[in-house]
């Protein structure tokens, strides 16, 4: 049965309608629905259908306003763009609900009520200054053009919707929909409901900048708000912009007069000035500022002036107006200690890369130990960028634009260093490697271009401040694998002659938004920042002209003194290095509800490919290659986390824990290596390194990581079990408890091994034993003798 509204219905002040039907009808207005002031429509236990335009359906928006309302199992169909609610609707069930409002744009809401008391929701397409215009601190921005009522005795889990005309775009400053919130006004501001945004839109498809939904983290209580709208988080924002005070302050050589600046000061540098950091609003540069490693200049506006900016390596100079003018810098930035055929990825810091080009090929700019203009020639040579056919080229004058970057190699010709061709005379003998660049600096938007073809490509910090590399990831948009390779030149070349495998792709560091890993035991992991001067590796997914901008919201004070340099939301993280006499490897585990099992674009990173070393990785549900950063969904004790190791060479390997955070921070969750060629569980956390052997080539089966509640005590993983073996010419044994001292005989009963002092739960010792069976007398800490029979091939 169905009751169809083909021409006006009013329903007046203090009248309710209920209308209740069987489970299979439904109420459908093809005409005009009108519910005035006061006046209820109550769909009880049928559906409401919304017919086609030029049908209506409208409430009252006075104080007293009209109502849709629909009981808990009620529903609605075919809201659209043509026809919804232009009104309030009430919803009094506690099940995820749609509500199917508007205001001349379709513009719904989702609400599940803690309970059935009602809730109330309606769309306003006006800017929500209407109800107030005050933001709190961890609000940046607000919509401009629309806001929702969402009102209720009780509380409710609430979603709101975007599109097109929503304008998100103009409000984030950079592309990444992580900064989207909700915002809620409490009567005096705006202020942050906890949120993210929804994935998949409550509506149906992939949340984008222009169609997409974003959800309260938790139930909101309803009374203590008069309106919602979408937001944008503080974090996201550039640095905010100042007026001028007028107070000019004066550098005499010794003293500010009449006081030190502050950021809406103006300043005027009329002797040279070397005291430390300062900010200000404008600086008038009638002579020169040096600041030394660690020194950060602050300015809201811009330069003028004569003077220049002279920065040592670790220095900072951020202006906050991108229309502000740049000032002339004398940077000179030092590398880590490179040897005779080293590369380093640099960038341009100034705005003219035709300037940086002849510099960098200038003996006067570019030195080992800043010996400049000692040695005929740069310490660079054979500088190399990227081209449009995924291809490197020579580096020009004029092919390499501001904001990416080129590689540049140690000349082995060149002095200090001893000149020889012999192999590896290069491996040990190291320099800083000074580079002066002098010129105009880089501020404001900078629009990058990018190759045409899909592959690797060099993008490279163009200011005097560090880059925030989170930012970065965002400000590069979708069409780039979300993560960031730090080329750390660990490992020396392998030969004089130019072969291919002469360096070890296992010496880059790697970034994504959860973190970082390392590229070898003594090098810092990437703490998430792009330093002057510096570029990166990432990788464009698709062909195709494109180009994305960087602008002073990615720029920080704080990151220059690391020359190769985190997920907020992440319930717990913790890393695991595979180490053996050649080889360094780790891996990054973390857990975020937001995230998968399968590949998450910006949380899941890969090897960088054409490593020489043995790598230790995490398997990625339906990908093939092994993964150096992994982030699973919310954690659970029973997950388990199949493990890689490729090994290329042959050596002992152990695995330890060397960070742990969130959930496993306390050690009450203990983290298990499971060697299921052994049967053996060893606790990371508590066991120290687990030491282990086995044949050159991939292996996808041994390993994997599992969790136990320690707080139990009830360890199931048989700790107790121990294993011994022998495997080219290594013994190898396991145990759960700890082992004092180990011997060995043939089957003659003659002792031919032994080894003590253990106090381990595992061990790996040379033996160089003929082929033969032997027992393994293994005596444990607590007074107790396992006997192992092995069989060494």
């Amino acid at each position: 049965m169905s009751k169809k509204h083909q021409r006006s219905l009013n329903i007046g002040k203090f009248l309710m309608i209920m209308l209740s039907f069987g489970a299979s009808a439904q109420v459908q207005n093809n005409g005009s629905l009108y519910i005035a002031e006061g006046g209820v429509m109550y769909i009880a236990n049928s559906g409401f259908a919304f017919g086609a335009a030029p049908a209506q359906t409208a409430t009252s928006r006075a104080s007293s306003n009209g109502v849709l309302a629909f009981a808990g199992n009620a529903t609605w169909s075919n809201a659209s763009a043509a026809h919804f609610v232009d009104g309030y609707i009430r919803y009094y069930g506690t099940s995820p609900f749609i509500a199917p409002v508007g205001d001349n744009i379709y513009a719904p809401a989702g609400i599940t009520p803690s309970d059935n008391s009602g809730v109330d929701a309606a769309y306003f397409n006006e800017a929500p200054s209407a109800v107030g215009t005050a933001l709190n601190s961890a609000v940046s921005a607000i919509s401009g053009v629309e806001y929702w009522k969402i009102s209720g005795a009780g509380s409710s889990v609430i979603s709101l919707t975007w599109r097109a005309s929503s304008g998100l775009s103009s409000m984030l400053l950079t592309p990444s929909l992580s900064y989207i919130t909700i915002a809620g006004y409490n009567g005096s501001e705006w202020v942050e409901i906890p949120s993210f945004f929804d994935n998949t839109s409550i509506l149906g498809g992939t949340s984008s900048v222009t169609v997409g939904s974003v959800t309260s983290l938790g139930a909101v209580n309803l009374s203590g708000y008069q309106a919602f709208t979408i937001a944008v988080k503080e974090n996201a924002s550039c640095f905010p912009m100042v007026a001028s005070s007028g107070n000019t302050k004066v550098w005499n050589g010794t003293d500010w007069l009449p006081g030190a600046p502050g950021l809406n000061d103006p300043v005027v540098i009329n002797q040279p000035y070397s005291d430390g950091s300062f900010s200000c609003y404008s600086v008038t540069l009638n002579a020169d500022i040096t600041l030394a490693d660690g020194d950060k200049l602050e300015v809201a506006n811009g330069f003028s002036g004569t003077g220049k900016v002279i920065m040592s390596s670790g220095a900072s100079l951020l202006q906050r107006s991108p229309s502000g003018v740049p000032p002339a810098i004398e940077m000179t930035k030092v590398t880590n200690p490179m040897r005779r055929f080293d590369y380093v990825f640099l960038s341009s810091p100034l705005n003219d890369f035709a300037t940086f080009f002849q510099q960098i090929n200038s003996p006067a700019n570019v030195a080992v130990n800043g010996a400049f203009g000692t040695y005929p020639l740069s310490s660079f040579y054979n500088l190399y960028t990227d081209g449009d056919a995924n291809n490197s080229v020579t580096v020009t004058a004029s092919n390499v634009p501001v904001g990416r970057g080129f590689a540049a190699t140690v000349d082995p010709l060149q002095g200090p260093y001893a000149i020889s061709n012999e192999p590896h005379s290069w491996d040990l003998e190291k320099y800083p490697v000074h580079i002066k660049a002098a010129g105009t600096a880089n501020n404001g938007t900078i629009t990058v271009p990018v190759p045409t073809a899909a592959g690797w490509v060099r993008i490279g910090n163009p200011y005097p401040s560090p880059m925030n590399a989170e930012k970065l990831l965002d400000a590069m948009g979708d069409n780039f694998r979300k993560t960031i390779y730090f080329w750390t030149y660990n490992s020396p070349r392998q030969s004089w002659a130019n072969v291919s495998g002469n360096y070890n792709a296992a010496d880059y560091a790697i970034f994504n938004y959860t973190g970082g890993v390392a590229a070898c035991p003594t090098c810092q992991v990437p703490t998430g920042y792009v330093a002057t001067m510096q570029s990166v590796y990432v990788r464009k997914l698709n062909p195709g002209a494109i180009t994305f901008s960087l602008t002073n919201c990615l720029r920080e004070l704080d990151g220059n003194n690391n020359f190769f340099r985190t997920a907020q939301n992440a319930e717990g993280k913790y890393r695991i290095n595979m180490s053996g006499a050649t080889t360094f490897s780790q891996v990054l585990v973390a857990y975020d509800a937001d995230r998968t099992y399968g590949y998450d674009n910006g949380y899941d990173s890969a090897r960088m490919p054409g490593g020489l070393t043995s790598e230790l990785n995490t398997m990625v549900e339906g990908q093939n290659s092994g993964y150096a950063i992994q982030t699973r969904p919310a954690f659970e004790i029973n997950d388990v986390v199949p493990v890689q190791v490729v090994q290329r060479a042959d050596e002992v390997m152990s695995l330890s824990l060397v960070e742990t955070t969130g959930v496993f921070q306390s050690g009450t969750i203990g983290i298990y290596v499971h060697d299921k060629v052994l049967d053996v569980y060893h606790n990371l956390g508590t066991d120290g390194p687990y030491t282990f052997v086995q044949p050159q080539g991939t292996d996808n089966a041994r390993f994997e990581i599992v969790y136990m509640d320690e707080s139990l005590g009830t360890n199931d993983l048989k700790k107790t079990r121990t294993v011994a073996y022998t495997y080219n010419k290594y013994f190898n044994a396991q145990s759960g408890r700890n082992m004092a001292h180990i011997e060995i005989y043939d089957l003659a009963g003659r002792l031919v091994e032994e080894y003590g002092n253990i106090n381990a739960t595992s061990v790996v010792r040379p033996f160089n034993h003929a082929q033969a069976v032997y027992l393994a007398k293994i005596k444990m800490e607590d007074g107790t003798v396992v006997s192992q029979k092995l069989i060494n091939y």
